[in-house]
Formats: structure tokens, sequence, C-alpha cells
């Protein structure tokens, strides 16, 4: 049985540590040091995302818009409220064993080493560019309009996000404390695949959307000469902070516990495909009905950052395989576990179909 391991001993089997670095609030690391080059391009792709969709959210936001910046301010708050909590469990009454995962040395890193940087800039990245290419694409029900926008937003994060969970570890930008998981999708625990990639982005829709459900049932409003910051900001940090726990209340586990029914690893496999291809089928429905083939947005944000998101990870899974190949019993030679690379295949055949979509006109119908 795999025995739960402490911080630092995650951090020897992890590698590309310096030891006088976790022992500082934030520290800078050289980009010429990290422990391999792709970590390198996974951070500037990820932080490229997160000011591309500020930028976008801002000048939403000048037009009337405000629920893009709402959402793009609640997912940074999600990202605390959900990551920081992790890093520390024993600050929580947990064990220092309790540990999910650390995350290895980035350029920028804070929290004595817990947190980089590109991790505060995945969560806007991926959450709020799914959420606004749900947006351009219309696929919201006119019954369940709000749960249809968040089921929709956590399929297309989870097709997006998995490209880039079953990656990392390959090339230790972090390590799973598998011990305090049950199932696993390869080299991935179903809490992630479930969990961070698909009920967190559902939670925070909700949140966002409930906070702002009149902005998402009519136009937008015309642009005002004064700005209601305090109330704006008020609502954007209640509904990050709130995702947590609908992220809870959604993951089949919690209502296998509320009904004291034990979560084995066949419930927690049968109950998280079931929940991910009902969700799959639901958006694809919306899909097929809504919108139709064409490059139509090409020009806008969230369709060129997420195929620059492909095109990128396309490039990293190419140079990947022949260490992928030749892993024996799902390890490689560096002693590194490998992710499943038929479901990266599968969500990037999905991925890209969806960026070859448009909204359908009212003369198409």
């Amino acid at each position: 049985m795999v025995e739960a391991k402490t911080f630092l001993e995650l951090t020897y089997l992890l590698g590309g540590f310096t030891p006088e670095n976790i022992q500082s609030w934030v520290f800078v690391k050289s980009p010429l040091a990290l422990h391999h080059w792709t970590m390198n391009v996974v951070e500037i792709l990820l932080l490229i995302g997160a000011g591309w969709g500020l930028r976008f959210s801002i000048g939403r936001f000048r037009s009337g818009e405000t629920i893009y910046l709402g959402f793009w301010l609640a997912s940074v708050i999600f990202m605390l409220a959900i990551e920081v909590p992790v890093y520390f469990p024993e600050l929580l009454g947990g064990q220092s064993t309790s540990l999910y995962f650390i995350h290895n040395e980035f350029t920028v890193n804070f929290f004595f080493g817990r947190a980089p940087l590109y991790i505060m800039g995945l969560y806007p990245a991926l959450m709020f560019t799914s959420f606004a290419l749900v947006r351009h694409l219309g696929l919201v029900s006119a019954r369940f309009p709000l749960v249809s926008l968040a089921i929709a937003v956590g399929l297309v994060h989870h097709i997006f996000y998995e490209i880039f969970d079953q990656f990392g570890p390959q090339y230790r930008w972090w390590i799973w404390n598998y011990a305090n998981f049950g199932a696993t999708l390869a080299s991935v625990p179903l809490g992630s695949v479930l969990g961070f990639a698909f009920a967190g982005p559902v939670g925070l829709t909700l949140a966002v959307g409930w906070l702002w459900r009149r902005e998402l049932a009519q136009a937008p409003a015309p642009k005002q000469s004064a700005s209601p910051w305090l109330p704006f900001l008020g609502r954007a940090i209640f509904a990050g902070l709130a995702t947590p726990i609908l992220m809870i209340l959604i993951i089949p586990g919690t209502w296998f516990a509320v009904m004291g029914v034990d979560m084995t690893l066949e419930r927690e496999q049968w109950s998280s495909w079931l929940v991910l291809a009902s969700a799959g089928l639901l958006t694809l429905w919306q899909v097929a009905r809504k919108t139709q083939w064409g490059l139509a947005g090409i020009r806008l944000f969230p369709v060129q950052y997420l195929g620059l998101f492909l095109a990128v990870f396309v490039g990293l899974w190419a140079f990947a395989w022949t260490d992928y190949r030749q892993a024996v019993a799902g390890i490689t030679a560096s002693g590194a576990p490998i992710g499943s690379l038929s479901y990266v295949c599968l969500c990037g055949l999905l991925g890209a179909l969806l960026l070859m979509r448009r909204p359908k006109s009212a003369e198409d119908n």
C-alpha cells in the first residue's frame, strides 16, 4: 500500500527544489534553472491567457458587460480559497501527510514554494476563457439558462484542462500524493479529473451567474459614468469564496458520504464518469442545436487563445511522445508517471471542433 508523504518527502521525489527557497514567502528563480524547459512554456502560456483575459474583460466592462470582469476576479479569489488551504493542511487541523499534491519550483513562487505564479494564472486563463467561449457560442438552454451555462463551462474547461493535467506529471510540473486519492485516470486522480477540471468551473459559473443573473437575462446594460466598484468587488469576492462550497456539493463523493455509503474505487469511477458523460451529452446537444460550422469567431479572444493553447500542447505532446512510448508500467525512464494520451486526444479533438463552430444566426434557424 502506498504511504502518504509530507511536503519535504514530496519535494525530494519531485526534484528541482532549492532548500533555502522554501523558507521564503515569495522568491524568484532563474527561468534557466527550472527542472525542465517545458515548465517555461506552460507558465508563459498561462500567464498570457490570464493577462489577455483580463484585457478582454476590462474592455467588456467598459461597454457595460460587468459579468466578464466579475468572473475573472472571482476565478482568482476561488484559486486562493481552494489552493492555499490545500498547501497547508496542518493549519486546518489535518496531518502533515494530508497534502494532495505539491508544485515544482517555477520562475515566480509564493507561499514558501507552494504556489507558482503560473498556477494563479491557470484559473483565469482556462476557466474565464471557457466561460467566454460558451457565452460566444450561446450554449444555454432557455428553460434552465444558468444550470446549462454552468454545465457547458464545466465541460469546455474539462476538455482543455485535461490536456494540461495529463501532461504535467510526466515532466514533474507537480507530484500527486497518491495515498490520499482513490481511482485514477492513468497518473491523474479522478478527484482532479472531476473536481478541479469540471466541478470547480461549474460552481464558479453558478456563483457568478446567480450574482449577475440580471445581466445574463438581458442585453448589456448601458455604460455608466461612474461604476459602483464596492458592490461589484463584493460580488466577485463572494462568488469566489462560495465556489469551493458549490464545488464540494457537485462531487458525487459528497452525496455518498451524506447517504452513509462507502466510496469504493468502483463507485468513484462509475459516478465520476456518469457525471462527465451526462455533462458531455447535454453540452454537445446544445452545440448541435445552437451552433454550426464556421470560423466567424476566429478573431475573438476565447477562440484565439484556446487555439493557441491547443497548438502549444500539440507541440508539447509531440515532444513527449518518445518518453511516453518507452514508459514501462506507466513510468518513464526518469521515473515520472505518464498521463492518458488517448483521453488527451479525445479532449483535443472535441476542443478543436468547438473552436470551429459559430453561433447560428436568425436566418439559419
